[in-house]
């Protein structure tokens, strides 16, 4: 059979041009996972069968149209996992046709050339099929690649990755181009110094706000390179409510800040967290507006965060860093995946929960119960914003910080997911409770249906008493997070009926 590099890099090849080359990495690793049979005791009937493959395939592309994203990559992994078995095909037997047909065919194709006066092509094809021998295989017996087709799948590799890369840089002027476009785009503020919201259902227009009406906290600690360039610009953005919030400086950022006109509030207690929940307690404005004093946020971003407030009455709404490059890697990664925890325990898409630019409204941050001690701040405050109101995303401007960083990446990455996880707790439980019974149950019925598989294929001794008990205990946590889960929805509704006649009872008769 053809080794797996060859398996990898012939859809890999393809796929390039039409998908990218990260996505087409995932095709080509999509590609030999057939070859994985040896590893889960799975026979290549059904591995290497074009027809159970076709209907997996469909399954993804159909949920994939339904969903109405991904469509394109997921195509394409269909088709690279059915290339697999049409190419070992051409190499030895292979149960294609499983479970129609029990038998595994064989292409064989021989061309050469006679030359002599003359080229005379010589073309032979031949197809054979033999009984399939149900034996589960004890070893992975295909090559990770050999001495002929290295070379070829090296090509293959190469060739279109060169291309993928060319064709890139050819384009660095374009992209520049665009992002002078959209720095032009974000750099449209408002022109006078009030912003009339939007109208309701009834054109009743909303009630203008002054930018006076905005607060600016700045957290600070140790930030006397970036402070005075970060009020500057909040001051020339027509923002003159400016609030910094100082963790106890050793250095000269609170004596910078205040010769620049800001009022000065130290902070209770350590942490970014208790430097924000000082803040929030001393404002007195319709809205605070949270940022970093490290200079990496533009001020002058804060009106369209503002503007969607006012559009959309949102209760938050979050700058997204939509340019990521002055992120680091690890950064960058960590936030994907909180990102994704959050976006998954709260049953809203979130893309930058971490972001230190934030705009909340005033009546919402008296209601916030900040339990948060450190950078994990900004993650509590959009889960509740979720759990009981309402958030925005507006794309932003990140810069290169000024200074030394604080953050530990790996400690307060951790911090924030457990902070997810704890809001998700007390405000969110049906979500978290059903996750948990969708993992864990699943998980214990794909464990019995493989024992059950393995007991029905290969006989009695094949199966584990250990893993079916293993498998059944799984999908009975599953079942009772699943009951929880439908209690506490239960008790939610009860909650919002309470809260709903608590209000109509207390409001004017």
């Amino acid at each position: 059979m053809p080794e797996l590099l060859l398996h990898f890099s012939i859809p890999f090849a393809i796929t390039v041009p039409i998908v990218g080359l990260r996505r087409a990495l995932l095709v080509g690793f999509i590609a030999i996972l057939p070859d994985i049979d040896a590893l889960v005791h799975v026979h290549r009937s059904f591995t290497h069968s074009i027809i159970l493959i076709s209907i997996l395939a469909a399954l993804f592309i159909l949920i994939s149209w339904k969903i109405g994203k991904g469509l394109l990559t997921v195509t394409a992994c269909g088709l690279s996992l059915l290339s697999h078995p049409i190419l070992d095909l051409f190499q030895s037997p292979t149960p294609i046709l499983y479970p129609l047909s029990e038998y595994s065919y064989h292409i064989s194709i021989k061309m050469n050339a006679l030359v002599s006066e003359k080229i005379i092509p010589e073309i032979s094809a031949k197809v054979s099929f033999e009984q399939t021998s149900f034996t589960r295989f004890q070893f992975l017996d295909a090559p990770i690649f050999t001495d002929v087709g290295f070379i070829t799948s090296l090509i293959l590799i190469a060739s279109p990755t060169i291309y993928y890369l060319v064709r890139t840089l050819r384009c660095t002027s374009s992209q520049e181009s665009l992002k002078h476009r959209y720095d032009n785009k974000l750099n449209k503020a408002v022109d006078v110094d009030t912003i009339r919201g939007c109208q309701d259902a009834s054109t009743t227009p909303r009630p203008r706000i002054s930018k006076d009406d905005v607060t600016i906290l700045i957290p600070t600690l140790n930030e006397e390179k970036a402070i005075g360039k970060v009020i500057e610009e909040v001051r020339e953005a027509g923002y003159n409510n400016i609030l910094v919030v100082d963790g106890y400086s050793s250095d000269k950022t609170v004596e910078i800040a205040r010769s620049m006109g800001a009022k000065i509030v130290y902070q209770i207690g350590h942490g970014k967290s208790m430097a924000i929940k000082t803040g929030i307690e001393a404002a007195q404005t319709r809205y605070v507006l949270v940022m970093d004093g490290d200079g990496t946020y533009d001020p002058r971003d804060i009106d369209r965060l503002l503007e969607v407030a006012l559009e959309n009455d949102y209760d938050e709404v979050i700058g997204y860093r939509a340019d990521r490059k002055n992120i680091p890697p690890l950064h960058r990664l960590g936030n994907r995946i909180i990102s994704t925890v959050i976006s998954l325990l709260m049953g809203q898409r979130i893309k930058d929960p971490c972001s230190g630019m934030y705009l909340l409204k005033g009546d919402f941050v008296k209601q916030l119960e900040i339990t948060a001690t450190g950078f994990d701040i900004e993650a509590e405050i959009v889960c509740q914003a979720l759990a009981h109101g309402s958030v925005g995303e507006v794309p932003i401007r990140y810069r290169k910080r000024i200074g030394r960083a604080k953050l530990k990446t790996l400690s307060a990455g951790f911090r924030i997911i457990l902070t997810a996880f704890k809001i998700s707790w007390l405000y969110s439980p049906v979500l978290l409770f059903s996750s948990i019974g969708s993992i864990l149950g699943l998980g214990g019925l794909a464990i019995l249906l493989w024992q059950l598989y393995m007991r029905y294929i290969f006989g009695e001794g094949a199966w584990s008493v250990g893993w079916t008990w293993f498998g059944l205990v799984l999908l009975m946590l599953g079942l009772q997070s699943f009951t929880i889960a439908i209690i506490t929805l239960i008790l939610k509704r009860l909650e919002r009926r309470l809260i709903r006649l608590f209000v109509s009872r207390s409001g004017p008769s």
